[in-house]
């Protein structure tokens, strides 16, 4: 379903999809045909070259939703639940599961929408000079 969406989404965007090893191997055993190229995995400052020019995200990967909001990009996660649940109930990302009608609407509405990513939701990078100031008081 995950692949049949990618696949779709594939028609109207590129998909750039950086896949692990074991992934293509499942897709290969299952002869899937993917409509775009993926590419081999990628260490974490290309994956970051990826988001600063990328449109949306759409991943299952805990870390990938939250680097996105970093970016400022919105997000499909294709899993059933995350850890990440203020991205969702702020409307940044959205949890589509593995349902291939799921993932396209989800793809159409974080596609177009306009958020406000100024949103403090993970702190404002100062915690390491209150933890100091505190403690320095006792």
């Amino acid at each position: 379903n995950i692949m049949e969406a990618l696949n779709t989404i594939s028609k109207q965007i590129k998909v750039v999809f950086p896949i692990h090893p074991r992934t293509r191997k499942l897709l290969q055993n299952h002869n899937l045909e993917l409509q775009f190229d993926p590419i081999d995995p990628v260490g974490y400052f290309d994956m970051v070259e990826l988001l600063k020019a990328c449109s949306l995200v759409i991943t299952d990967s805990g870390g990938l939703q939250k680097e996105a909001f970093y970016f400022q990009k919105h997000g499909v996660t294709v899993r059933e639940q995350t850890e990440w649940v203020e991205l969702v109930e702020n409307g940044f990302s959205i949890l589509a599961g593995s349902d291939k009608d799921k993932i396209l609407q989800g793809y159409e509405i974080m596609l177009k929408k306009q958020s406000d990513f100024s949103l403090n939701l993970y702190g404002n990078g100062k915690a390491s000079a209150i933890i100091i100031d505190t403690l320095l008081q006792k």
